[in-house]
């Protein structure tokens, strides 16, 4: 008899997350200087009283703060007006394969038996051992749902929104995909990707891995 302790090792790639990968975009006027006073308001309207949107707010004006903005209370009072918009796709559906390893060969051999011959017989029992040699065994279907999150902020020129025609000094997107289907979930790693080295490069696109933290 044969006898092959395996060792089986599942590589569930999809099942969890340890970080998350976001595309950061950033476009600014030539002589852009993150000063002078500036108030947070929701780039949708009907995020007026959402409780998530106040959530957003209050850390979006401490990274601001911290970049050398005056937060103001009420908009009247400010230079600038940042709107903040964030959405969250539908969910894309998507299958693949992973592999299962395992023990394909050596370990230890046990044999027993009986010998006859002209003077009787004899019974025999012994045992043999080869290196066990480890690789692929099978292969388990997976599915997973792919989630694109999205976090935009755009500076605005208050008087210039009074006059009618908004002008935009600064602008920044941060896209991220993937299984955590809520956007408070990963909200604290793409404020921190867009927010990595503020302002950032002019027209540039930065690629971040970032550690997950949040909840799915």
């Amino acid at each position: 008899m044969r006898f092959s302790k395996s060792l089986v090792i599942v590589f569930f790639l999809l099942s969890g997350c340890t970080t998350i990968d976001t595309i950061t975009t950033a476009f600014y006027v030539p002589d852009y200087k993150s000063i002078g006073t500036i108030n947070v308001v929701p780039a949708s309207a009907e995020n007026n009283n959402s409780l998530e949107f106040s959530n957003y707010k209050s850390q979006f004006e401490k990274k601001l703060s911290l970049n050398g903005y005056q937060v103001v209370k009420q908009p009247s009072d400010a230079k600038f007006l940042a709107f903040v918009g964030y959405a969250i796709s539908n969910g894309e559906a998507s299958t693949g394969i992973v592999p299962v390893f395992g023990q394909t060969g050596g370990g230890t051999t046990y044999s027993s038996g009986t010998v006859y011959g002209a003077g009787g017989s004899a019974s025999y029992s012994g045992s043999s051992y080869k290196a066990p040699t480890f690789g692929a065994i099978g292969a388990i279907p997976v599915s997973h749902t792919n989630y694109t999150r999205t976090l935009a902020l755009e500076i605005v020129d208050a008087n210039s929104i009074k006059n009618g025609q908004p002008s935009k000094v600064y602008e920044s997107k941060v896209i991220s995909t993937g299984t955590c289907s809520v956007f408070a979930g990963v909200f604290n790693e793409l404020l921190e990707s867009m927010f990595k080295d503020f302002p950032g490069e002019n027209g540039g696109i930065r690629n971040l891995t970032l550690p997950f933290n949040g909840k799915c």
